[in-house]
This record gives structure tokens, C-alpha cells and sequence, in this order.
């Protein structure tokens, strides 16, 4: 449902203080980090909280004018105008950017603060926070541009940033393989982001958001669908959607804060952050928004699966946070904007405190990840095991907390509107999604130790469980924002996005709801049974099950198809352009035509005697040869 056009409020310059505090203290950090020692995280952190706080007071006033009224814009300078296109600085803070700078501000300076104890005594201390703070700044323009070229400006300095962060350790060789391949990967969806934007300002003679959203009725229903989906294309590559979805789980070879910040906050969820705010160029192609939801559920089923066999603690994470971002885009492209926006801040909560607690694990753990060396650790780290449970069933759709109203929210849209494939498709998810994070944690801190390290293991510092804590406490209240009597986040949204259309079919909601919560029951208590109860040998059933265990581990071998159908042959092709075109043929012709002349040289030499006899015979025989010509001719 399209969004009327808001009516704006020029002149609040506050909203640059929003994204210059991050700025201001990755410069900081950058110049004089290393001075400062640890002061440099709190320097950064202070920064987030500080632009949190900012940002807090001015949706607190946004929200007080009436909804038609609800946006600010503040233009900083003119940025390039040449003839009639103009394209201007411009930020703006209307209920979908207030919505993701929240997120992107008050998740951001948790984890902030839980980075000073877990970057303690790195070399690189000061940089680690100024590459923080710089992503914070890039994605705060990211959500508050105005227009599509800064919006794209904010884009591509997120996934600098995201390159930066993820190779933060990059002496080690897996590090710096994985953030070339995540800024190559998502360079891809970059590209055709940048064609439909272009693709927009040729048509419409505009990037303002305004501009092109109140235009977007008179574009053919082929144009908005060709813009659409390059935009989409973006999103997919950012987002880590099927098939471009290959960079994340590797990219969790960076810092745990990065993987919590990046890859399951705030970036990752930049993809479905665009097609929110460009619903009025998916709903006037429709076809668009077809595609959006097959690839949403698409990568919520396949990611599901692969997390079910992943050892390392992360990149269960990983492939969980890639499958949650399916259930997003499963949403937006059935309309149902606003859900999709629930969704996302239900998911920041629930999986930033995943990722920080699987790096409280890890720190406890003297630097284990594998699953099968922990176990037991429930006893010895109470307080991680405590917050993990809660963002664990969070993320299962456990009853009243943040997930169950989240997932939820998606199928019934699903089932009301008799899309039943989406809605059994989407419950197969979550019954996975169960499974997946159960295993998880009784692997973790069910049983008994399996292991020397687990043995040893010990619970960390406030410093990191305190955040832990917030975010825990998040994960359980966060539903409030689906069903609280004085307005929905929808209800917030509504000026921007619309409202869901809810059909009349489907099932009776008692039905609905206790199905609902059968599929997570019944799949964290199957988890408990295999994992956590100690009837069942697990290694042995797994093995029993192969190859489909080991073929999910691999990723269902994507990335082997790629370096086979891709990599592989442009090797071979750049091989072939090197050593046959360019070094043989090229550079061949060259050195043939520069022998050649060498060759002729040497010739030329050989008559170059220096004695005047030669010469004096060579001049004779030429004049014999002119007068022979001469005398021939007559």
C-alpha cells in the first residue's frame, strides 16, 4: 500500500550532530588512537551514545506533530548540479530512518562498549574503534539520505568499512581472503544497484526520494520493473541473499563485535532497508515484488539448512542471520513493509546478543569455536549461558518474546491472504530455526565438558556481559513494539509504508497461534532430546545421516560450483589472456617488428667499414648501376 507524501519541516540542522559524532571519533581514533590507549574506546563509544542520544530527542519530537508532518530534512550544501539535475546533500528523519537509526545507534554503542574489553590488548586498539566509528557514520547516512546518490554514497562506504573490519586481522591469511570476498561478492549486486540508479535519474530527471516516489505512477510497469529489481539486486548482494549470500559466513573470520555490528545489526539489514523505502517502485511493477518474496523464501529454507551443520559457533550465526533476513524480504514482498521493519529491529536485538555471546563463549574458551570442544558450560560461564538462552529462544519463536511476535507477524500475513505456499514454506523455516539454534546451545552449555578448554572455560568480564544483559532484556520486550495499545511500530511506519493488508482467510486464530507454538516446542524439545539429554548419540546419528550433513556443512557446495562454473574458467581465461594474447600474440608482434629492425641494423652495419677504399668502391658501383639504368632506359 503506497504511503501519501509527507508534508516536510526544513531547517533542523540537529540531524548532521547524528552522523558527525561517529565521524568526529573514527578522525580521533585515527590520528591518535594509539595515544590514547584505551581511552580510544570510550571515546567511540561515548561518540555512538552521544548520537543515540541526539537521535532520541528528535524522534521524541517527530513524534509529537501530527502523522501527515512527521519529517524533518536538513540540506547541508549542494552537491552537484549540472543543467536542469540538481542533487543536494540532504538528510532526512521520517519514521523508517528514525526506526533504523535507533537500531543503528542503540545496538551500535552496546556493542561498542562490549569492544573495549574484547579488543583489550590488540596492537591496532585505536584503529579497530576509528573503522567502527566509520561504519556507524556511513550507515547513518546510508538510512538518512535524502536521495539515492547519497543513499549509494552510504552504501559503498559501509561496505568499505565491512572490508576494513572483516580483514581487520588480516596477517592472517583466512581473514584477508574473506574480506576480498566480501567486498568482490557484494560488489556485484553493487553494480547493478548503481545502473538502476542511474536508470532513475534518466527517467525521472531525479534521485530526490520524493521526487521519484511521486513520479513512479507515470513509468511504464517494464521501466519500474527493470529499476526494481537492479535495485533489488543491491539489496541481495548487501543482504547476503541466495545467490550472492556466499561472502557472509566467511566473513566471520573478523572480530566478533564486527559480526555483531555488520553481518547481523546493521548492515546486512541495509538490503531490506531500500526495498522498504522504495515500496512505490516494487508495487508499480508488482513482478518486482514476486521476486522478492520467492528469493526471501528461498534463502530463509536454504541458509536454515546449512546452519544445522555447521560446527563453528559463528557461523551458525552466520547462516541463522542470512535465513532471519529471508523471513524480511518473505514480508516486504508481500506488502507487509512494516512487519518486515518489526522484524529487523526484533532481530537486532535477539541476534546481536547471539553474536556477543558466542564472543563471551569464545573469550571464555581461551579462543575455541568449534562446538564440539565445548559443552557444559553452563556451570562455569551462568551468566553468558543465561543471555544466550534468552536470544536463543528469542530467535526460535519462543511465546511473547521478540521473535515469536516477529515470525509470527509473516505468517499470518501469509495464511490470511491464502498465500499457503509462503505460509508452510515459511513455518518449515521456523521449525529449522528451532532446530538450529537448539543445537546450538545445548552444545554449548548442555552436558558435560568435552574438552580441556570447557573444563577451564570461565565466565568474562562485566564489560562484556553487561551489554549482554541490555540486549537480553531487549530481546524479551521487544514485542511490545507489535502490540502495545498506544501504536505498533506499523502504526509508527504507517506515514511512510502503509499498512499490511490482512485478508479474511486462513485459520482460526487460536489454530493459527498454537500451531505457532507447537513448531517451536516441538523443535527445541526435539534439539534437547539429540543434544542435550544424553540418550541419543549425536556424531553417531550424523554420521548415519550423511552425506546430507556434510553436503549442508559445505553450503550444499555453492561455493564450489561457483569457483567451478565462475572462478575457475575466468582463471583460465585471464591465463589465456596473459600468456597467449598479450605475451605471445601482443607482445609478440611487437618483438618481431623491434627484431626485425635490429636485424636490419646489424645488415647495415656490415657495410659501415670505415676505410675509404670500401666506400670509394661502393660509390664506383653505384655509378656503374646508375649509368648501366640509364643506358638500359635509352
Amino acid at each position: 500500500m503506497v504511503a501519501d507524501a509527507l508534508t516536510a519541516h526544513p531547517g533542523h540542522g540537529e540531524l548532521w550532530l547524528i552522523p558527525l559524532l561517529p565521524l568526529a571519533a573514527a578522525a580521533i581514533n585515527l590520528f591518535v588512537g594509539r595515544r590514547l590507549g584505551r581511552w580510544a574506546g570510550i571515546v567511540a563509544s561515548a561518540a555512538v551514545l552521544a548520537s543515540f542520544a541526539v537521535a532520541l530527542v528528535l524522534v521524541r519530537n517527530l513524534a509529537s506533530l501530527p502523522e501527515g508532518d512527521r519529517l524533518y530534512l536538513s540540506n547541508l550544501f549542494d552537491w552537484i548540479s549540472v543543467g536542469a539535475f540538481r542533487v543536494q546533500a540532504e538528510l532526512q528523519l521520517d519514521a523508517l530512518s528514525s526506526t533504523m537509526i535507533m537500531v543503528i545507534t542503540g545496538i551500535g554503542s552496546l556493542i561498542t562498549i562490549y569492544s573495549i574489553g574484547y579488543m583489550h590488548g590488540d596492537p591496532r586498539y585505536g584503529r579497530f574503534f576509528a573503522y567502527m566509528n566509520l561504519f556507524v557514520f556511513f550507515m547513518l547516512i546510508l538510512v538518512m539520505a535524502e536521495n539515492y546518490l547519497l543513499l549509494y554514497l552510504g552504501w559503498e562506504g559501509v561496505g568499505l568499512c565491512s572490508y576494513l573490519l572483516i580483514g581487520f586481522w588480516f596477517e592472517k591469511p583466512a581473514n584477508a581472503e574473506a574480506a576480498k570476498k566480501a567486498f568482490i561478492t557484494t560488489r556485484i549486486g553493487d553494480t547493478a544497484m548503481l545502473i538502476g540508479i542511474v536508470l532513475i535519474g534518466v527517467t525521472v530527471g531525479t534521485l530526490d526520494f520524493n521526487r521519484v516516489f511521486g513520479a513512479a505512477g507515470g513509468m511504464t510497469k517494464t521501466m519500474a520493473t527493470v529499476i526494481a529489481l537492479l535495485l533489488f539486486a543491491g539489496a541481495i548482494g548487501k543482504s547476503a541473499q541466495v545467490p550472492l549470500h556466499v561472502w557472509l559466513p566467511d566473513a566471520m573470520a573478523g572480530p566478533t563485535p564486527v559480526s555483531a555490528l555488520i553481518h547481523a545489526a546493521t548492515m546486512v539489514t541495509a538490503g531490506v532497508y531500500l526495498v522498504v523505502r522504495s515500496h512505490v517502485l516494487f508495487e508499480v511493477s508488482g513482478v518486482a515484488l514476486d521476486v522478492v518474496a520467492v528469493v526471501g523464501t528461498i534463502t530463509l529454507l536454504f541458509a536454515a539448512t546449512c546452519a544445522l551443520a555447521q560446527w563453528d559457533i559463528k557461523r551458525v550465526l552466520a547462516y541463522s542471520t542470512i535465513s532471519q533476513l529471508g523471513y524480511m524480504f518473505l514480508a516486504a514482498g508481500m506488502r507487509a513493509y512494516g512487519i518486515a521493519m518489526f522484524f529487523l529491529v526484533a532481530h537486532a536485538c535477539y541476534k546481536a546478543l547471539l553474536f556477543l555471546g558466542s564472543g563471551s563463549v569464545i573469550h571464555g574458551m581461551h579462543d575455541e569455536q568449534d562446538l564440539r570442544q565445548m559443552g557444559g558450560l553452563r556451570r562455569r560461564m551462568p551468566i553468558t549461558a543465561l543471555t544466550m538462552g534468552i536470544g536463543a529462544l528469542a530467535l526460535a519463536g519462543f511465546p511473547f518474546l521478540a521473535g515469536f511476535f516477529a515470525k509470527d507477524l509473516v505468517l499470518e500475513i501469509a495464511e490470511t491472504n491464502g498465500m499457503w505456499g509462503y505460509y508452510v514454506l515459511g513455518s518449515i523455516g521456523a521449525i529449522l530455526s528451532a532446530l538450529y539454534i537448539g543445537r546450538l546451545w545445548f552444545l554449548t552449555f548442555g552436558g558435560t565438558a568435552r574438552s580441556e578448554r570447557a573444563e577451564g572455560a570461565h565466565e568474562s568480564a562485566p564489560l562484556f556481559w553487561v551489554p549482554l544483559a541490555v540486549l537480553a532484556i531487549a530481546a524479551v520486550f521487544a514485542g511490545v513494539l507489535s502490540t502495545s495499545p498506544e501504536g505498533t511500530l506499523e502504526t509508527w511506519l504507517r506515514a511512510v509504508v502503509g499498512v499490511a493488508e490482512e485478508g479474511t482467510q486462513g485459520l482460526a486464530t487460536p489454530v493459527f497461534y498454537a500451531i505457532a507454538i507447537a513448531i517451536t516446542l516441538v523443535g527445541l524439545a526435539v534439539t534437547w532430546w539429540v543434544y542435550g539429554s544424553g540418550r541419543i548419540d549425536w556424531q553417531a546419528l550424523r554420521e548415519r545421516l550423511e552425506p546430507f550433513p556434510r553436503a549442508a556443512l559445505n553450503g550444499w557446495y555453492v561455493d564450489r560450483g561457483y569457483d567451478t562454473v565462475v572462478i575457475q574458467p575466468a582463471k583460465t581465461g585471464a591465463r589465456i589472456t596473459a600468456f597467449v594474447i598479450d605475451k605471445g600474440i601482443v607482445d609478440g608482434a611487437v618483438n618481431a617488428v623491434g627484431g626485425g629492425v635490429q636485424r636490419l641494423a646489424r645488415s647495415g652495419r656490415l657495410i659501415q667499414t670505415g676505410f675509404v677504399r670500401t666506400y670509394a668502391l661502393v660509390l664506383f658501383l653505384g655509378t656503374v648501376a646508375i649509368l648501366a639504368y640509364v643506358g638500359v632506359r635509352l
